[in-house]
């Protein structure tokens, strides 16, 4: 049963890669799955309970609701979720069919790009302001109301935006370049492999490809570093930060969560949301770039070639970390520094003067913030000493490579001298 589903899996595999480019091989899945992980573990944190943090300077029963409903006539968390519920929809539909149905897929997924492009910038434009002023009904007057987390979220605004447009483009791209190619296949496909072939040279190689050119560090120790900082923000960070408590000693409504936004732009958990979102993703490219090279390997092409290939794009996924890693805490030091205080001098509108804010558990977020900080220059550091070592190896392999095949020349040469000594001797005896 179990090689029944292999079978199925690598056939749908191998169709896919049939009709697909190299765009939509790797680059839409690997931006795909980006967009689903910035959307789980990002975005809906910061619009969880947004209705009670929102906040307006007037007690009128009634009157935060209808605002509420004012500044977010259409949840953006729930527009995402839509969007990439149709997208995935479209990439589902082309796996393991013709190549006409997938280019109808990919026509559906530029429309529903689009459209709910569109739709965000008709509704909230490229920016979420702090504070607003409200009209409507049940407010006795106009009323200024204070949003929660607004540079936090025209942060994600733009990020989706961005990955949207990406999106849209890499899809145009893929359409363009499946009509200008002349394709010689059949839905099968002529040089395509069986399912089982697909399942060894796919499956059963890729890791062993992984492990030709992984040093020890980018076999055990570097996986296991990004597990460790995946499980520290899901199940430790996360926690500390869900129901921060960020308090200022003043009664005026809206003063707090106003001088939450200017003390935290951004929120540190997740700003290490991103970063380990976009540091993994050079390493989702560089395995489905693997798969591509297994699939789409041809009969005439060696070992040599495919290894060539795959190390340059080891070294290229190796030198994205490091930078990402570099940046990512460097930012971390400029934005939020080491450690955090448990209280904040802040003089921003509403609050009536220079008011004391007060952060809820800064001891236990600043040891998070110290240990992250040293999981991001460990894992850089590492990293980096992998590269020069998988460079290292290389340089000693192809060293020993032309000392085998020098040594194979002078053997050669050496047992044709002694042929022509024997062939020789063997004349003086006839003579």
């Amino acid at each position: 049963m179990t090689s029944q589903k292999l079978g199925f899996l690598s056939s749908v595999l191998c169709k896919w890669h049939a009709q697909a480019t190299l765009i939509g091989k790797y680059l839409l899945p690997v931006l795909l799955l980006i967009r689903f992980v910035i959307l789980g573990a990002a975005v809906q944190t910061v619009w969880l309970n947004d209705k009670g943090k929102f906040q307006c300077n007037t007690q009128q029963p009634g009157c935060e609701v209808t605002c509420f409903d004012a500044v977010t006539p259409l949840s953006l968390p729930r527009l995402w979720t839509l969007e990439e519920t149709q997208v995935q929809r479209g990439n589902d539909e082309v796996k393991g069919h013709t190549l006409s149905v997938y280019r109808a897929c990919v026509a559906f997924v530029i429309v529903v790009e689009v459209g709910c492009s569109a739709a965000q910038w008709l509704l909230y434009g490229f920016e979420l302001s702090t504070d607003f002023s409200c009209g409507r009904s049940p407010c006795p007057m106009r009323v200024d109301c204070f949003l929660p987390h607004a540079w936090e979220k025209t942060v994600f605004l733009r990020i989706m935006f961005t990955v949207s447009s990406v999106s849209i483009l890499l899809n145009v791209v893929e359409a363009v370049c499946m009509l200008r190619a002349k394709l010689r296949r059949t839905d099968g496909g002529e040089t395509l492999q069986s399912g089982s072939q697909v399942e060894e040279s796919v499956l059963s190689r890729l890791l062993a490809l992984w492990h030709s050119h992984a040093g020890f560090l980018g076999k055990t120790v570097l996986p296991v570093l990004q597990l460790v900082r995946i499980v520290l923000v899901g199940a430790a960070v996360q926690p500390v930060w869900s129901n921060d408590y960020f308090v200022c000693d003043t009664n005026q409504p809206g003063c707090s969560s106003a001088a939450y936004n200017a003390v935290f732009p951004f929120s540190v958990h997740q700003y290490w949301t991103l970063q380990v979102v976009f540091v993994l993703a050079p390493g989702l490219i560089y395995f489905s770039y693997l798969v591509h090279l297994l699939v789409t390997q041809k009969q005439s092409e060696t070992g040599t070639v495919i290894k060539r290939q795959s190390l340059w794009a080891y070294l290229g996924f190796l030198s994205a970390v490091v930078l990402l890693e570099l940046g990512f805490a460097v930012g971390q030091c400029l934005k939020f520094g080491l450690f955090l205080p448990p209280m904040f001098n802040v003089a921003v509108s509403p609050c009536p003067h220079t008011v004391d804010c007060f952060l809820s558990q800064p001891n236990e977020k600043s040891v998070f913030m110290f240990i992250m900080l040293v999981l991001a220059c460990l894992s850089g550091l590492l990293t980096l000493v992998e590269m020069c070592t998988v460079m290292k190896m290389e340089k000693l392999k192809k060293k020993c490579e032309e000392n085998r095949i020098n040594s194979i020349l002078c053997c050669e040469m050496v047992s044709n001298d002694k042929e022509e000594d024997d062939t020789e001797k063997k004349w003086n005896v006839s003579a």
